[in-house]
């Protein structure tokens, strides 16, 4: 009996560690499995690129080295150039005209006109402002007015004028300003052609001629509107009048 006895427990210690070994091998399985499908997640992470946060971009991208040039916002673009005077297509009744612009205040500006001079260098002023009277032949007259950055980019504008000499006794042209111009400015310039010892008065008020027969001036305006009179009168009792309105609007 102590035999069978001993032999009972025997098999059922036997069985009873076969039931643990069993159950621990389906833990070990599945550790197994947890511990495969951790890796291939781990993998899977490890492969995917590394987020860099947006702060660190920026930072990265506005480091300029020391002593790297930065180019002018305006490098390479050629000055601007405003043409007042003459218009294009406009017809004149003297043999010459004046040209008259605005361009960039550090502009070289030239002019070819129908004198066939090459290269004439004009004068800019301290606001830009430039002018040069130039003589016309009969018909039409090509001008052509350059202004050339210090970087060497330039800008063209191009008119053409004709002359033609008038039956009347006494020349007369208004350049400018045109009828019903509107401007934003107080002060106005006023400037036109006859004959050279005519008499011209502007609003009444004596103006200068040249030796061109070119007179000009300059008129203050009201708010508003105003009108502009010119009139030119020679020893010989001619007179030449033209009336323009202007609205100066501040």
């Amino acid at each position: 009996m102590a035999k069978l006895k001993n032999g009972g427990v025997f098999i059922l210690g036997h069985r009873v560690v076969g039931r643990l070994l069993s159950r621990f091998s389906i833990i070990g399985v599945v550790l197994t499995l947890v511990l495969l499908l951790a890796a291939c997640g781990g993998e899977g992470t490890s492969s995917s690129p590394t987020a860099v946060p947006t702060s660190t971009v920026a930072v990265a991208a506005t480091q300029i080295p020391e002593g790297t040039p930065i180019p002018s916002p305006t490098a390479g673009l050629p000055p601007d150039l405003e043409l007042i005077s003459p218009e294009d297509g406009a017809g004149v009744e003297v043999d010459a005209v004046r040209v008259m612009g605005k361009t960039s205040v550090d502009a070289a500006v030239g002019i070819n006109g129908a004198t066939g001079v090459t290269g004439v260098t004009v004068n800019v002023s301290p606001d830009g402002s430039f002018y040069y009277d130039i003589d016309l032949n009969d018909g039409a007259n090509l001008i052509e007015v350059a202004a050339t950055s210090p970087s060497g980019e330039t800008a063209f504008q191009e008119v053409s004028v004709f002359y033609v000499s008038t039956t009347a006794g006494l020349p007369f042209t208004l350049f400018y300003p045109p009828d019903g111009l509107v401007v934003s400015e107080p002060e106005i310039p006023v400037f036109g052609g006859t004959k050279p010892d005519a008499v011209v008065g502007v609003n009444e008020i004596p103006v200068d001629i040249n030796s061109r027969g070119i007179f000009s001036t300059s008129v203050t305006l009201e708010e508003g509107g105003n009108f502009i009179e010119v009139l030119a009168t020679d020893i010989e009792g001619n007179v030449r009048f033209q009336t323009v309105a202007v609205f100066y609007l501040p």
